[in-house]
């Protein structure tokens, strides 16, 4: 797997997989970050245009907000194989009426992806949010078009609540 990068300063990783380590974003990892957030082919899902460097910071900086404001957010996700930050994961805290909810969201570099990746990172941090976090509920909005999101998102018990012409929306509930 050539999932090449630079991993910026140790940090105790938070979601240990087979293959990863999920630790908190950095400052330091603004450069990474990027470089993931100017490949068409990955923004192509999340909003349809790649970012500036400034729009990076300022997204990276509430990455690292959320994190210190509710204890999770999304993270960088590490290689352990090579140490190399291979893309973003985890949950983006949501508000809601009946309490704080997550928003999942995983984001490799091409050359990682249909390496099941995705579905092993998204088994432990669903296992983290609801055991480690106490969190009700875990959902995920898919573009469309994402059939491999989709499939991730299936393949995580997740099952669709929503559904429009531009994306759909799964979730999944703690077992009480």
């Amino acid at each position: 797997m050539n999932c090449s990068s630079k991993q910026p300063g140790r940090q105790m990783a938070i979601i240990e997989t087979a293959r990863l380590l999920i630790r908190p974003f950095v400052i330091e990892d603004l450069d990474e970050l990027y470089h993931l957030y100017t490949m068409e082919e990955l923004m192509q899902y999340v909003d349809g245009d790649v970012r500036s460097r400034d729009g990076t910071k300022k997204y990276l900086q509430n990455y690292i907000a959320d994190y210190e404001r509710y204890g999770f957010g999304l993270c960088a996700a590490i290689l352990r194989s090579t140490g190399q930050m291979i893309g973003r994961c985890g949950l983006i805290p949501t508000p809601t009426k009946a309490g704080i909810e997550g928003e999942l969201a995983i984001m490799f570099k091409k050359e990682c992806w249909g390496l099941g990746l995705a579905t092993e990172v998204g088994r432990a941090i669903v296992r983290y949010a609801f055991d480690k976090m106490q969190l009700a509920r875990i959902f995920a909005k898919v573009n469309r078009d994402n059939v491999a999101s989709i499939r991730v998102s299936q393949k995580l018990g997740m099952h669709c609540v929503r559904s429009s012409t531009t994306d759909v929306e799964y979730e999944i509930r703690r077992l009480e």
